[in-house]
């Protein structure tokens, strides 16, 4: 179904109009991790600091369980829809895409699958391989066969039509920002060495940082880590 519009968009997002100076010089569609069901009524640090540089922050309020399932790749779209309708720009406003962990996954997924070409994509711990996190962690398994489990092929397919190693040949030649943490228990530790591997043999470019003492994700105790991940998205306007 067709849904979500400009009138009823701050249901199923949070975009920063109370800090976004006009005119509008971009967009990011920042998607979260697993189980983050984080909410906002007014912006938080990101979002105020990307408003101040005329770039629309966009939160999707998309499934906490999605492992780019086909339902949150459709909502997802209709949020960026309305994004740019509410705004009143076309398409030559640019996007730029990141997220963490599942949000990166379900970044690299966007810009294969996604009707909307990013000018950059910026990834913060981005799980790379679901096949390898549906193996080794157990308490993920109920969520990623919960997300798929109308589809007609089977997971294993699924999953690995979905994990970004798979799929690097497809991959848009623009900037990418990598950042893994150092401290990072979960997954990326095995899935970064592929990931790259792939992206080096398939010629994109991208500026890897891992950043000493940061875990999961942590970019809010790591505020060199966030500068520059912020510094990489902010300045790809003038970059056009």
């Amino acid at each position: 179904m067709k849904h979500i519009c400009p009138d009823n968009l701050l249901d199923f997002a949070f975009v920063n109009f109370d800090t976004l100076q006009y005119p509008v010089r971009g967009i990011f569609f920042y998607l979260h991790g697993y189980t983050d069901a984080t909410m906002f009524t007014q912006s938080n640090e990101m979002a105020a600091l990307f408003g101040k540089h005329g770039i629309a922050w966009v939160f999707p309020y998309y499934s906490v369980w999605a492992w780019m399932s086909r339902s949150s790749q459709i909502f997802n779209e209709q949020v960026l829809d309305a994004v740019y309708e509410r705004l009143g720009v076309d398409d030559t406003v640019p996007l730029m895409i990141g997220g963490g962990s599942m949000g990166g996954l379900t970044a690299l997924n966007y810009l294969v699958y996604g009707k909307r070409a990013a000018i950059g994509c910026a990834l913060n711990c981005p799980v790379t391989d679901m096949n390898q996190v549906y193996e080794d962690y157990f308490d993920f398994r109920r969520a990623i066969l919960s997300a798929h489990i109308e589809e007609q092929e089977d997971l294993d397919a699924v999953m690995a039509r979905y994990s970004p190693v798979r799929f690097v040949n497809q991959l848009p030649k623009i900037p990418y920002f990598l950042l893994y943490g150092q401290n990072d228990t979960y997954f990326t530790d095995l899935q970064r060495p592929p990931f790259l591997r792939e992206c080096d043999q398939n010629g994109l470019s991208y500026e890897l940082l891992i950043q000493p003492q940061m875990g999961h994700c942590d970019m809010s105790n790591s505020p060199d880590a966030y500068q520059r991940f912020c510094d990489f998205l902010i300045s790809l306007p003038d970059k056009q």
